[in-house]
């Protein structure tokens, strides 16, 4: 049993990645809000658009969104991006 438990030992990740020590899973951007960007990977309802020439996992208000499509940034919470489909004026 004792070589099964040193296994087991050997691959535990032992050391934390706090916030306190600089790590994060995503950035918070609250300056998206507002933005427009253009879908890139088809929101199902989530995706990638590209605002400023950076791509941004986001998620629509729950439509499927097609790719080249133009949308605005209606909602940030925390690393959560929500996007609205532009309608375009005839």
């Amino acid at each position: 049993m004792g070589f099964f438990a040193d296994l087991w030992h050997s691959m535990i990740l032992r050391q934390e990645t706090s916030t306190k020590e600089g790590y994060v899973s995503a950035p918070e951007r609250p300056n998206l809000a507002g933005r427009q960007g253009v879908v890139t990977r088809e929101l199902r309802p989530a995706g990638t658009i590209v605002i400023d020439g950076n791509p941004v996992d986001v998620v629509s208000e729950g439509d499927y969104v097609t790719k080249g499509r133009k949308v605005v940034v209606v909602e940030v919470t925390g690393s959560r991006v929500v996007v609205r489909p532009i309608v375009e004026k005839e």
